[in-house]
């Protein structure tokens, strides 16, 4: 149990738990003010950010199969905001 008090208290964690209910907030802002399907598809930029944040953060190598999936949600999100 003191491990886990010692997790939960340290700045990163919290950092984490802090910057969770923000997301939570403006995603249920959000919703009081546009329609539904319109915040779940603009949501789907979230997927290229966590690209950026992996390749900066983790240092990952992100595939050449994976940067044309994020070309194709990128490409429907315009597709969709526009029709």
């Amino acid at each position: 149990m003191a491990i886990a008090i010692g997790y939960m208290t340290t700045p990163l964690i919290i950092t984490g738990f802090a910057f969770y209910a923000l997301a939570a907030f403006i995603w249920i802002y959000c919703l009081s003010q546009f329609d539904l399907s319109y915040v779940t598809f603009v949501s789907s930029i979230q997927y290229i950010f966590m690209i950026l944040v992996s390749i900066m953060i983790f240092h990952e190598q992100i595939s050449a199969m994976k940067w044309a999936g994020c070309v194709f949600i990128m490409i429907g999100v315009i597709l969709w905001l526009r029709g």
